[in-house]
């Protein structure tokens, strides 16, 4: 009894993630994501920017220095890396500058700072 009852958990499990994949694609926008939903589709991203570079994901993971190729390849189909293996994987592909971008002071940080030194 118990057999059937995991088998059946994890064919519920399994119909549950690919429902989650195919609700995403790689220009789904991350303003109605979840954080797991915006992994997945950074990794989708990657996939699809290795896939039009014509790298096997073996080449790219060593071109990348990862540890190994599973770590590459279980981004791609979880979502999940960690950040020092992220940033390899954005070196790797030459996008380190949008990277670099990311938690500037926008503009309106900018306004409001200069706002408050002159309110001083």
């Amino acid at each position: 009894m118990s057999g059937e009852l995991l088998k059946k958990l994890q064919l519920s499990q399994a119909k549950i993630k690919k429902k989650f994949k195919d609700n995403l694609n790689p220009n789904s926008a991350f303003g109605t994501l979840t954080d797991k939903e915006i992994a997945m589709v950074l990794a989708m991203r990657a996939k699809e920017l290795r896939i039009s570079q014509n790298k096997k994901q073996s080449d790219f993971a060593k071109e990348a220095e990862l540890s190994s190729q599973t770590t590459y390849s279980n981004y791609e189909q979880k979502g999940s890396i960690s950040m020092i293996n992220f940033i390899k994987v954005m070196r790797t592909f030459g996008r380190l500058e949008e990277l670099e971008k990311l938690m500037l002071p926008t503009t309106k940080d900018k306004i409001e700072k200069l706002e408050k030194k002159r309110v001083k």
